[in-house]
């Protein structure tokens, strides 16, 4: 018979013989069946069945549901107008940097210039300035690399600080039927190595993605500029680089939340065991806890290693088409300029700047990979933060505070179903009452509901009809807090 359909049962009654230890009284409950049933309820130490109780057993995990996704600009949620200039400063500075780069290729082109005299000789004016515009280009690239990376880290830790902050303050105030489906265990890692990710993908990596974007970007402008015919020759293998690029950003966006996922119930594990330690040893759990923790790390790397197969492939034929845009970039300046169809001083610029833009390709994935990471970690965090309370503990301002507590206790007509068990019908029109002053034992096997009318009482939970009233007042209009 389930929870649901289980009828109070009536306490028996002592031998006629036997002295009586305290006097009883009679309180009518009524349950499924709609009929009046008798309860005992002592006045010293009132006895009361109830229908059916709240199981500890967790339910089965739900089955997994598609990954969250954020837009890059809910990144900086957090953000205040503060961080904000912070962060704007820094991509300006990140920019330029990026930009600076590039216009070595045209430094090297005069130079090369300078050591190519038709008479055999060098022209020591120019080498002389070349140095010394190498020498200003490294010094503002010093500058603008190191303002960028201080900006970049402030904006980050800031913003880091404020949502580690608000996370652990929604958690707290979060009603306990969510912690009913979520593993608490598993808050931890999202606080710790979540944040982590999203504060790397906020910060330097982003920081480091504005300036190769950049990069690319001057070092062709540069190339166009110089020779346009051979940076078009050059680009004729940008669409594999192109296309290699997204793909492997694609893989690495999807798989980043089922990792995190599968490390944070290792994690959870992990921390659960050491936290009851004494238990564990004396079960002799040890090896029951390391193969479960090993069964959740196994997926992660399996998942990993499949996904690291495909990248370093994907990433090869990548790095292998830069290298070819080279040789096939050198073999047209040269026919160029056997062909007296440009100087040897353009065809460098040209091909240094489409070198140098080139190479910033390389460097762009991993950081973007970065931020793509950050991206899955916040939408598992920013999902949490989304999550609305229904009964939030947080508003202090809100409800009325009795001046005094007499201590009555009344249900009525209450039904009611755990969350997470919906199936499960604990309460159906359940009534009791219970007098200031009494002691009351509520009596029942388990699945009861002994511990369940107490949450309800202290609104862990709210019923899904009926009332629960302390000294006459429903307590859906009193102060959370109080």
């Amino acid at each position: 018979m389930s929870p649901a359909k289980r009828q109070p049962t009536e306490l028996e009654s002592a031998p006629e013989d036997a002295a009586p230890l305290t006097d009883y009284t009679q309180v009518t409950t009524p349950r499924q069946s709609g009929g009046a049933q008798h309860v005992a309820v002592k006045t010293a130490e009132d006895v009361k069945a109830s229908p059916s109780d709240h199981h500890d057993d967790s339910e089965e995990p739900a089955k997994a549901k598609e990954e969250p996704e954020i837009a890059f600009s809910q990144l900086y949620r957090y953000a205040t107008a503060t961080d904000k200039a912070l962060l704007a400063l820094g991509v300006v500075m990140a920019g330029i940097n990026g930009a600076l780069f590039p216009s070595m290729a045209l430094v090297f082109g005069t130079a090369i210039n300078a050591f190519a005299q038709a008479d055999g000789g060098v022209d020591r004016d120019a080498v002389n300035s070349a140095a010394l515009d190498y020498f200003m280009i490294a010094i503002a690239l010093f500058v603008t690399d190191y303002v960028s990376a201080v900006l970049f880290a402030n904006s980050a830790e800031r913003q880091m600080k404020e949502l580690r902050t608000e996370a652990l303050r929604h958690m707290l105030y979060l009603d306990i039927s969510w912690y009913d489906s979520t593993d608490p265990l598993q808050l931890s890692s999202r606080l710790t190595g979540d944040t982590v990710k999203i504060k790397d993908g906020m910060g330097q990596k982003l920081g480091d993605s504005v300036k190769y974007v950049c990069q690319f970007f001057a070092g062709y402008i540069i190339g166009f500029v110089r020779g346009w015919d051979m940076t078009l020759v050059m680009m004729c293998l940008m669409p594999f680089m192109a296309m290699s690029m997204s793909f492997l950003l694609k893989m690495l966006r999807k798989s980043a939340a089922h990792s995190q996922q599968m490390y944070a119930e290792a994690g959870a594990v992990a921390e659960e065991t050491l936290g009851s330690i004494r238990t564990v040893s004396s079960l002799n759990g040890e090896r029951r806890a390391i193969d479960k923790y090993n069964e959740r790390a196994l997926v992660a790397e399996t998942a990993n290693i499949k996904i690291a197969k495909v990248a370093a492939s994907v990433f090869g034929i990548m790095l292998g088409s830069v290298w070819l845009m080279y040789a096939v970039g050198l073999w047209y300046g040269g026919s160029k300029v056997a062909h007296a169809k440009a100087s040897p001083s353009e065809v460098f610029q040209a091909f240094f700047g489409v070198l140098l833009g080139t190479v910033s390709l390389g460097q762009i994935a991993p950081n973007i990979s970065a931020v793509a990471e950050a991206k899955g970690a916040a939408a598992q965090i920013y999902q949490i933060l989304d999550t609305l309370s229904a009964i939030d503990a947080s508003l202090e301002n809100e409800g009325i505070v009795p001046d005094a507590c007499v201590g009555r206790i009344e249900a009525v007509n209450v039904d009611f179903t755990y969350p997470s068990r919906p199936d499960v019908q604990v309460f159906n029109n359940y009534s009791v009452l219970i007098e200031s002053g009494q002691t009351v034992a509520f009596v029942g096997e388990s699945g009861g509901g002994k511990s369940t009318l107490i949450s309800l009482l202290e609104r862990f939970y709210d019923p899904a009809e009926g009332t629960i009233l302390l000294d006459g007042r429903d307590i859906k209009t009193l102060n959370v807090k109080w």
